[in-house]
């Protein structure tokens, strides 16, 4: 509101949406408490170029206009996202074990570290052997629910979404079947779960719900911040967020063998974004058809 005021939707055009990308990159981000602000990025100038555009849709669907205008958009960058490699993965779980690699050396935390970061062990695990997303694994219940994804380990799958919860159009929420390493993990996380001694007010024992927990509390907020400390501490490249892991497993997932219809009904994804976004593939993929080549060609 502050750039576009008191303007109709009949200024809304070319020019002035990249003024407004140009304003917008000279705002400071207001989350950022450093002495140095940092500036708000020509994509999140998009992002709200393309909230712009949706309100204009919706407004349109309601009461049509003679003439829409297009909402112009800042070229979109490649995603700098990639999968993790198995040593990358290694040393990013012992992080979150408690230890810090410092001057090529892993350096034991304090005691108190391995347990602050037990759920972020989990949220690790599950990211990179189910590549389910970031939002939907610390929602995870150890029991069947109506509204909330949950884990049923009697049969070995995740329900990444509620019994009567409706799938998303674009961010498609299959049950997925668990491998037999992970379902060995949950089986014993849950035995844990059930020897954490909680009292609720009158000192009623409450049992521990949730996957990820806090003493046996759900998370409150983001896990963004604790996982950002596990990536500094096994000395990874600061660029890697929890959004990786959904990467790391659908690229192990084609580096395996898995056909693209597989990998992506495996990570709950269209092959075409699977093919589009993730993707990222190393050069060892192609050991099956440099092999398959060789086979038929003998001159």
């Amino acid at each position: 509101m502050a750039f576009w005021g008191e303007q109709t939707v009949a200024d809304v055009k070319r020019s002035s949406c990249k003024a407004y990308v140009a304003w917008r990159t000279a705002q400071p981000i207001k989350s950022f408490t450093k002495s140095t602000p940092r500036m708000a990025t020509a994509q999140a100038a998009r992002r709200d170029l393309e909230d712009l555009s949706a309100a204009i849709g919706y407004w349109t669907a309601e009461h049509p206009l003679l003439m829409r205008p297009k909402v112009w958009l800042p070229e979109k960058p490649e995603s700098p996202r990639d999968a993790l490699s198995r040593d990358q993965a290694a040393r990013l779980l012992k992080a979150s074990m408690g230890w810090r690699l410092k001057d090529g050396k892993w350096k034991r935390l304090s005691g108190s570290a391995k347990a602050n970061r037990a759920h972020l062990r989990r949220f690790i695990l599950i990211g990179c052997y189910t590549g389910t997303r970031p939002g939907v694994i610390p929602k995870l219940l150890w029991h069947e629910s109506a509204t909330q994804a949950y884990v049923a380990l009697d049969d070995g799958t995740i329900y990444r979404r509620g019994r009567d919860e409706k799938d998303h159009r674009t961010k498609r929420r299959p049950l997925v079947r668990l491998p037999p390493r992970l379902i060995a993990h949950m089986s014993r996380w849950r035995a844990a779960d059930a020897l954490v001694e909680r009292r609720g007010p009158d000192g009623e024992r409450i049992a521990v719900t949730t996957v990820l927990h806090h003493g046996g509390r759900p998370l409150a907020g983001k896990i963004r911040r604790g996982f950002e400390a596990c990536v500094r501490d096994a000395g990874l490249a600061e660029e890697i967020t929890p959004h990786w892991l959904r990467h790391t497993c659908a690229t192990w997932l084609l580096e395996g063998g898995a056909s693209l219809w597989d990998a992506a009904a495996y990570a709950g994804m269209t092959t075409k974004t699977l093919e589009t976004c993730y993707g990222h593939r190393r050069p060892s993929h192609q050991n099956k058809a440099r092999h398959s080549i060789s086979s038929v060609n003998r001159f």
